[in-house]
């Protein structure tokens, strides 16, 4: 049997090396596990934002994990939206983690993805997670010990 062992793959002088379409073409991503409380106003789930400069005309697929999610509010629950910094751009869900007003409501946790359209070449693109109590004032949060933590991951993907 034979072995074919690289270092690099390069292409020739002129020419571009081209890879199939899908392929991941650069990964960025942030985590955290910092306490976070609101009611029924907007607060970002992660503590800065997460930028992403395109190098092409490509997708991007947006990953995210939430653990650490408690309710305390009997009568509502949970909105959790990606935005662009500053704007909403998807709901991920309107109605998470109904609680029951009690300290003792068990923690939740939540993954979603989401893929963009074709998003214009060398642009930065910013994102984040926003969470509210989406009918009362009562606190809607996000745990802050070490075992809840949250990532938030930004993929380029050929087109």
């Amino acid at each position: 049997m034979s072995t074919l062992e690289v270092k690099a793959i390069q292409a020739p002088t002129g020419y571009k090396l081209q890879m199939p379409a899908g392929h991941i073409v650069q990964v960025v991503s942030t985590e955290t596990s910092a306490y976070i409380a609101t009611g029924n106003s907007y607060a970002d789930a992660f503590t800065s934002d997460l930028s992403i400069t395109t190098k092409g005309a490509n997708k991007l697929l947006i990953i995210g994990s939430i653990n650490g999610i408690v309710m305390f509010d009997a009568a509502a629950y949970i909105q959790f939206n990606i935005t662009d910094g500053s704007s909403n751009i998807k709901t991920i869900t309107s109605k998470f983690a109904a609680g029951s007003n009690s300290a003792n409501d068990p923690y939740a946790s939540l993954s979603f993805q989401h893929l963009t359209g074709v998003k214009s070449a060398n642009t930065a693109y910013t994102y984040n997670v926003q969470f509210r109590n989406d009918v009362n004032s009562n606190s809607a949060r996000l745990s802050g010990d070490s075992v809840s933590l949250r990532t938030l991951t930004i993929m380029e993907v050929a087109q």
